[in-house]
């Protein structure tokens, strides 16, 4: 008794694994979390690779993320500010998209303003710990974070 349910669970999750495999032909989303392999360092999707890299940015460490081509191991774009980003321009890249298409450039350059955006709240909140013009520079400082906040909604909107 107990080896024929064994046996049943076994054809359950074979049959559900021929599922996911059918629908992930249609399902970029699905197909990604399938054929991800996730390291310490890295996320390979497919023939593509995120490289988790820590650069020192505003005084700090901060995770960057570069996309190489593993077919040449090539780095296709270096120093994204967001993973959501680098993982966008992946999925783009697997649906057809070319690394010179208006819609990755369109990426790349808000992602750059992310990460502007994103000095720029470090920076005003440094000055503003100083005393001088705290109002002045808290104001920008929330200035700044408004324009973190938009730039971030229109990369994700853009994916």
């Amino acid at each position: 008794m107990q080896m024929r349910e064994i046996i049943d669970t076994l054809s359950k999750i074979d049959l559900v694994t021929q599922q996911l495999v059918e629908e992930s032909y249609n399902d970029m989303d699905l197909e990604v979390a399938i054929t991800s392999k996730i390291t310490e360092n890295s996320i390979t999707i497919q023939k593509y690779r995120i490289d988790i890299i820590l650069n020192e940015f505003a005084s700090k460490q901060k995770k960057f993320y570069n996309i190489v081509d593993t077919t040449n191991n090539e780095i296709i774009y270096e120093h994204l500010g967001l993973f959501e980003t680098a993982k966008g321009i992946v999925k783009k890249l697997l649906s057809g998209s070319n690394t010179g298409s208006q819609e990755l450039r369109q990426l790349k350059l808000l992602d750059a303003a992310y990460s502007n955006a994103l000095y720029e709240v470090w920076m005003y909140k440094n000055k503003a710990s100083t005393g001088i013009n705290e109002d002045v520079m808290i104001a920008k400082m929330s200035n700044a974070k408004h324009k973190l906040q938009e730039t971030k909604r229109k990369i994700l909107k853009n994916l």
